[in-house]
């Protein structure tokens, strides 16, 4: 079932896009052979981001397939969920659809969506690019941008904005992307999402005002980014943790500069992001690296990144850097850039 989990997580990604209005009733069935679930196991579709609310249920028969109508007022994504696994993430465009499971490869096939195979083909390209020893953010950016442009106006636009948070911190361009974006999809879940997330941006532009963050210290103790720069200091908010691969390869680069400008006003308010339960874990690699800084816990009880939310922070490192004003000069510094855009800020 693990591996079939983890095909699951894939799966959400590959929805079909259309235009228009599913005003009939269509008819959703699937071939789930080859998969882990059995006879009886319930079959319920749910409207993505409506809390699972459920507009039909089905069960799997003794050939391990299901078939069921639905009716709804406007195109919209729609959760497959089976035995209370959600399989598949469709876009319901008015025609009747089709899944099925291919054992060879493991994978799920959807059809009957007219605009699936266009999807499907965009993130194919996505998937060149990754695949390519060259590939730059700016060539996946610059297919999100071809894409959402032909798609302003349905499902697949929307959907394809979720790429570029995978690839780049949420930006105005992003806000010209997601602008361009036809109001008729206002009502689709994912849309509020970008508009809420759209907010946070402002408070990672350059000379926007600090939004304080208070958390532990490895003794316990609550520190706060903002009351560190009313005491003068330059602070490097720096989001990590020690699972992270690209995280530890920053290391010797803060390491380097925090030993050349701590003297001359610099701190750094490591924000780590580990899972909870390895707190000793996080406390002994700080101290066998050398982070002699300000080091804090950062993750929810619930495991979560609530706390750099307002910073549109998807993924880590991540790092923010803030004048004794409180105010941001400086962001997602890396390797040797470090202690050179220190050294423009910091005399």
């Amino acid at each position: 079932m693990n591996k079939l989990m983890t095909i699951i997580g894939a799966i959400a990604l590959l929805v079909g896009c259309a235009g228009g209005d599913a005003t009939k009733k269509i008819t959703i069935k699937g071939d789930l052979s080859g998969t882990p679930f059995a006879e009886g196991n319930t079959v319920a579709l749910n409207i993505y981001g409506e809390g699972e609310k459920s507009i039909a249920t089905t069960t799997l028969d003794k050939d391990m397939c299901f078939s069921t109508e639905v009716e709804l007022p406007h195109d919209t994504f729609v959760l497959l969920n089976i035995d209370g696994n959600n399989v598949a993430l469709i876009a319901v465009d008015g025609n009747d659809i089709t899944i099925d499971f291919d054992e060879e490869a493991y994978d799920f096939d959807i059809e009957g969506s007219k605009t699936q195979d266009a999807i499907m083909d965009a993130e194919a390209r996505l998937g060149e690019i990754f695949a390519r020893e060259d590939a730059t953010e700016e060539d996946i950016i610059a297919l999100i941008d071809e894409v959402v442009a032909a798609n302003r106006d349905n499902l697949c636009g929307l959907h394809f904005l979720r790429y570029y948070a995978m690839v780049s911190p949420l930006d105005e361009h992003f806000i010209e992307l997601f602008n361009s974006l036809d109001k008729s999809l206002a009502h689709q879940p994912i849309y509020e999402s970008y508009a809420s997330q759209i907010e946070n941006i402002a408070n990672t532009a350059i000379n926007a005002e600090l939004k304080d963050i208070t958390l532990p210290d490895t003794e316990g103790t609550m520190v706060s980014v903002a009351e560190l720069c009313k005491s003068g200091k330059w602070v490097l908010v720096d989001f990590w943790a020690t699972w992270c691969g690209p995280c530890r390869g920053e290391i010797p680069y803060l390491v380097a500069a925090y030993e050349k400008f701590a003297p001359k006003g610099l701190e750094i308010y490591g924000v780590s992001f580990d899972r909870n339960g390895t707190e000793d874990k996080w406390k002994q690699f700080i101290k066998d690296n050398n982070m002699t800084w300000v080091n804090v816990w950062g993750t929810d009880a619930n495991g979560e990144w609530s706390v750099a939310k307002h910073l549109n922070v998807n993924a880590i490192p991540a790092n923010f850097l803030y004048s004794p004003e409180g105010r941001l000069v400086a962001k997602n510094l890396r390797g040797e850039e470090i202690e050179k855009i220190l050294a423009e800020h910091i005399k």
